[in-house]
Formats: C-alpha cells, structure tokens, sequence
C-alpha cells in the first residue's frame, strides 16, 4: 500500500491570522432554536458583523438558498458593504472557527489546501453535528483546492498558531476523552504537529468557567507575533477563573520559541461576569478576529473595560483598526466574533 504523506512532509504550514487573508468564512443561523427569544435580533447582528468583516476582506457566508432571501434583506440595509458571497450550504449551528475547514499554506506561499478533521460538537455535546461535520469537504469541493482528511476530532478554536511552527492549545480540550478517547499528549501532539505542518504543542491547562467547549484556547491565550502571547488575565482571588488564569500566565512564562526566548506576554483582562439566565458563560476579551487592516473585538456593554481591552489589542496589532462589537446576545448561545468565523488565507 502506498502510505499517504501528512501535510508536514509535503511542506505546508499552518499560517498565523495576522497573515494576508483571502476570505472569511460565516454560517447563517436556519435553525429556530438557536438563541431562543432573541434570534431576529442575533441575525441583524450578524449581518452587521458580515458588512464591518467586509471592509477589511471578502466575506463568505455558509447560507442554504432557503434562507438567502432573508440574508440578503438584513444585508441590503447595511450601509458600506463589500464583498460578502453566498454559498448554498446549511449547516447545524453557526460556530465556524470549530467545524470549518482549517486551511495551511505550501512552503513559498502559492498554493493553499484545507485541512478537515473530524467535528463532534465539543464531544457529543449536542446531537446537530453531521452537517457541521461536511462543511470541510463540501467547502474543498467549491473551491477545488486539495483536502487532508483526519480521523481525529479537533475544533479550530481549541487550536493557535504562531505561524511559525508552534501551536497553542488545553489539555482539558485535547485529552479529554470525549474527542478522542483516552489519548496521550505524545499521540495527539504527534497527529496535530503532522497534519497541521507544525513543529511543536504548547500545553495549557484549564479553561474558563462556563466554556461549553470545555476551554478552548481562543478564550484563553492568542499570539499577536510569532514571538508574542497575549493572555487572558483576572485580579480576583474570588473568582473562580482566577486560579485557572494564574496557572496559565506561569505555564506561558515558561514556553520558549524555537530561538530558545521567552515569550513576550501581554495579560489581557475578562470582562467582568456574563450571566445568561442566572449562568455564567465564558465571555472573553480573547475572541476577537484579526482581518486583513482589522481587529473586530467582542464587547459586553461594560464600557470601561471594553475600552482598555481595545487598547491593549490594539497595541498588539499596530496599524490595523480596531474595532468593537457588541456580543451581548450573541454570547448566549456561547462564543463570539473569533468562534462564529474561520479565516482562509492569501496565497500569491
């Protein structure tokens, strides 16, 4: 038998989001059950959040032809919209970064194929999942670029890449056996190193409380440049993300780059508490989306923190516009701007 070479062999890499983009990928919401109560409000919301991604890159929206009409109204009221494409495809839930295709880029940037790894709805957590599942193939299908299938279960939100060969991820995501069974940080690090032309995993911990992802690491730590980590951060001994945190902040300051540095380390604070109906939900600063010129960060009506966490990104991403948005109610449902997108990047 002819043994299949994983994309590390064949010189891909996985890219940073700071790197040139080509697209962003949504998903409409079809189902009425997703943010009961307030669902007409969450989709005018989203066509909003699809015109402000449009003024920094193309726009590409996961929407059967069914709901397109109803797409295209909310659309057709926004001032100043660019480029924002349809696709005829439906999905089960909206949370792209997670079940969308995670795409890599060859060695002199000119060629881009998508990887497409097994999705379970944050381990059977919620039975809509087989629509969300095909999204990767059907995607590489419409663009006619080459696909890596994986019989592993990973979410793109439990994942960050420096794009420079290092990937930051949770134990409490990757070993948790309702992925992948019981499974070593060798295996799964060896699978995702492999399939995702990286060279190393750097392993955090916990997540935050009330993550319906377990903790994923796009609410915990990102990195801004290749050499640089921006973590989430809390001052309340109280507070039950407060030991989480700390633990995170020790285990960063010790992760070296492939020179052998430290890391520079930025701590970014969580929002004071989110509540939804009594419960806490993992409302994070974290989750913002790096566009081509862009940063578009999550807001949460609290206006003195919102406007030092938009400082501080946009110390980290200098010369591209940051800008808020609020995710009030799209939190409910459990994520933000970084979770409902997945960035396909620029080949040339």
């Amino acid at each position: 038998m002819t043994r299949i070479r994983k994309p590390k062999e064949l010189g891909y890499r996985f890219p940073a989001e700071w790197e040139p983009q080509e697209a962003v990928w949504f998903a409409w919401p079809t189902r009425e059950d997703l943010w009961p109560g307030v669902l007409t409000q969450v989709r005018e919301q989203l066509a909003s959040l699809y015109t402000l991604a449009s003024r920094f890159e193309t726009v590409r929206v996961l929407c059967p032809a069914h709901a397109q009409p109803t797409l295209l109204a909310l659309l057709d009221r926004q001032p100043d919209r660019g480029t924002v494409e349809l696709f005829d495809y439906e999905t089960d839930d909206i949370w792209c970064r997670d079940f969308g295709p995670i795409f890599l880029l060859n060695e002199d940037g000119t060629e881009c194929c998508l990887t497409d790894w097994k999705f379970n709805a944050w381990g059977d957590k919620f039975p809509l999942q087989s629509k969300d599942n095909g999204a990767p193939g059907w995607i590489a299908e419409k663009l006619g670029i080459r696909r890596f299938v994986f019989d592993t279960t990973v979410e793109g939100g439990a994942i960050e890449s420096n794009g420079r060969g290092l990937i930051l991820s949770t134990e409490v995501v990757l070993l948790n056996p309702n992925r992948n069974g019981e499974i070593s940080k060798e295996e799964i690090a060896s699978r995702l190193t492999a399939g995702l032309g990286a060279d190393e995993l750097l392993w955090l911990n916990d997540g935050l409380a009330g993550d319906d992802t377990d903790g994923h690491i796009d609410n915990l730590a990102r990195f801004f440049k290749s050499d640089g980590i921006l973590i989430a951060d809390m001052d309340d001994p109280q507070d039950a993300n407060y030991e989480v945190l700390q633990e995170n902040i020790r285990r960063i300051q010790s992760f070296r780059t492939s020179e052998g540095r430290p890391f520079a380390s930025i701590q970014l604070p969580l929002p004071d508490p989110v509540l939804v109906d009594g419960e806490r939900v993992a409302a994070s600063y974290m989750n913002f989306l790096v566009l081509n010129g862009g940063v578009i960060v999550p807001t949460y009506g609290q206006p003195e923190n919102d406007a030092a966490a938009m400082e501080i990104i946009g110390d980290c991403f200098p010369g591209r516009e940051i800008v808020g948005f609020d995710c009030r109610q799209i939190i409910h449902e459990g994520g933000a701007v970084h979770c409902l997108s997945q960035h396909q990047p620029a080949v040339g």
